[in-house]
Parts: structure tokens; C-alpha cells; sequence
């Protein structure tokens, strides 16, 4: 489980989220809804260490990791993907998985890859084409 509590953050001296408190619990997709400049994207950047946060916690699976290193949340299995369609055109489906996953071992991220082409096996047809196409 995810949780979220009492977050104050933000950006150097400007202050995005007030009092933030939100669970997430195991096994369940949770939308953040709300208009350009809510704080949706600060929430998300909070949660990986790219915000600052000022106050408040962040609660893992029972284990606080306000203010970790990102790389240390990418390999406990932390990510969020933007809305936008971040990929690197000019790599292929493959050399783009291999990216996104390079915190893990060779034998871990052949599995993952083999998990996703299982999830969308349209991807198997791709994955040496170029993502931008």
C-alpha cells in the first residue's frame, strides 16, 4: 500500500501541495483528477523525490520513503508514466523497455519484457521497430 500523509511540497520556496493525505491500497488503480495546476504532477514528483517535500510522509509497504533518492524508488518498483507519450522515437520498442527498466539485473528485466509482451502481445510484433512509428 501507498500513503500519502499531511504532504507539504513543492519546489525550492514555492509551495504546490497543502495537507495532501490520499491512500492507495494494494492491487488497485487510483485516478488523480483535478485541473491544470492542481498539483497532480507535484503529487506524482513528491512521491519520487523530485519535489520537495517540506513536511508530511510517504508511506510504502509499511517503510517511509519521503525524501528517497529516485534511483533507490525505481528499484523498490516505484514509477509513474506521464501522459504524454515519452519514448525515444529513434530507439526501438525493445532499446526503449531496456531503458526504462536498466536499475534491474539482465535476468529480472528479460523477465519484466517477457511479462509486458504477455500483458500486449501486440508489442512482440515491435520490438525492433522504431517506437516513434
Amino acid at each position: 500500500m501507498l500513503s500519502v500523509r499531511n504532504l507539504y511540497a513543492g519546489y525550492g520556496k514555492l509551495r504546490v501541495l497543502f495537507d495532501v493525505s490520499v491512500e492507495v491500497p494494494e492491487k488497485e488503480i487510483t485516478v488523480v483528477v483535478g485541473p491544470n495546476g492542481a498539483g497532480k504532477t507535484t503529487l506524482l514528483n513528491s512521491i519520487m523525490g523530485i519535489a520537495d517535500v517540506f513536511s508530511g510522509s510517504i508511506i510504502f509497504e509499511g517503510r517511509d520513503i519521503t525524501r528517497t533518492a529516485t534511483h533507490k524508488l525505481a528499484k523498490m518498483g516505484i514509477a509513474y508514466v506521464p501522459q504524454m507519450g515519452n519514448v525515444f522515437a529513434e530507439l526501438s520498442v525493445l532499446e526503449n523497455l531496456r531503458l526504462a527498466g536498466y536499475p534491474l539485473g539482465k535476468e529480472e528485466l528479460r523477465d519484466r519484457i517477457g511479462e509486458v509482451t504477455e500483458m500486449f502481445p501486440v508489442l512482440k510484433r515491435f520490438l525492433h521497430r522504431k517506437a516513434g512509428t
